[in-house]
């Protein structure tokens, strides 16, 4: 009988079924495990959802450094402007 898993065995096992990366003892092992865990059956499905969407995208509709550059940028403004505000009395 094949060995119990754990969830964060679980969620390895999940990306690289993705790649195709599983034996069939550990695919059957994964399916027992998501069979009694629904945490691990919903990070399953994103899971799934997310490698669906990635596979969609087109490469050329990654960010440029300027654009990764520019949202650095106004998110350590924002985190700063919430430092000062923190400590305003309304």
């Amino acid at each position: 009988m094949a060995s119990k898993i754990t969830c964060a065995e679980a969620v390895d096992y999940i990306s690289r079924r993705e790649e195709g990366k599983l034996t069939r003892g550990q695919r059957f092992r994964l399916w027992r495990h998501l069979a009694a865990c629904s945490l691990c059956r919903i990070f399953s499905a994103q899971n799934k959802l997310l490698a669906r969407f990635a596979a969609e995208r087109p490469v050329a509709d990654a960010l440029t450094e300027t654009d990764k550059d520019i949202i650095i940028q106004r998110v350590l403004g924002e985190s700063q402007e919430g430092k000062t505000d923190s400590g305003s009395a309304p």
